[in-house]
């Protein structure tokens, strides 16, 4: 179902339908959460199991944030030629995330995962088109060096070896799960204020803090 939701979102985005695209992303990200899930529950975690899904979650969570960027960098006003097929270095970068999962599955917390990747731009794309977003902030994001960042450091934390949180939480203390608590609270407070340009904000604060986190214990 998460391949399936992939292609819909993909014919979706040949439309430049970002709406509908979005919601098949979302449907994407949650079928790839039960489908994990549920092998891990009745412990049948097979090699085919893990090769269909990393197939899966390529067309889903590698082509499927290559095509939006292509499409954001293809509607530019300012136009540089040929940029916008930087976009496609996502999906190269996405692949050798999933080939690095799957030859040590351990460290799935170890850089950006390539549903989060896929959601952020899928989020970037409403922001776009949202007729509630002021202006300059859709202007902000369509400049082409804004753009030329995000893929970049797209690229970079897929494959960087920055432990991101965890949201396996070790039941209620505080103590034990401050860090999931607090960003928890600022990520509601950020969808009650900011509500639709809330979700990138929230991922990139969400790496943020990770690699904050990580440079402080390292040093």
């Amino acid at each position: 179902m998460n391949l399936f939701c992939g292609c819909i979102s993909i014919i979706f985005l040949q439309s430049k339908n970002f709406e509908c695209s979005f919601i098949a992303t979302l449907f994407s990200i949650i079928f790839d959460f039960l489908d994990g899930f549920m092998s891990r529950f009745i412990k049948n975690e097979n090699q085919f199991g893990k090769e269909l899904d990393s197939l899966a979650d390529m067309v889903s969570f590698g082509i499927v944030p290559s095509i939006i960027v292509f499409l954001l960098l293809k509607t530019m006003k300012k136009k540089i030629p040929f940029f916008e097929w930087f976009s496609f270095f996502i999906a190269i970068f996405s692949a050798c995330r999933l080939a690095k999962f799957n030859m040590n599955p351990y460290n799935n917390y170890r850089g950006l995962t390539t549903p989060v990747n896929t959601l952020f731009f899928s989020s970037l794309s409403i922001v776009t088109i949202s007729s509630t977003v002021p202006l300059f902030i859709k202007n902000f994001i369509m400049s082409p060096i804004i753009i030329f960042f995000l893929i970049f450091f797209s690229c970079y934390f897929m494959v960087s070896k920055i432990p991101m949180i965890s949201f396996t939480f070790q039941g209620f203390s505080w103590k034990k799960n401050k860090i999931r608590y607090i960003f928890l609270l600022i990520s509601i407070f950020l969808l009650l204020t900011l509500h639709v340009i809330a979700l990138p904000c929230i991922i990139i604060f969400y790496i943020t803090i990770s690699t904050y986190f990580h440079r402080l214990k390292n040093s």
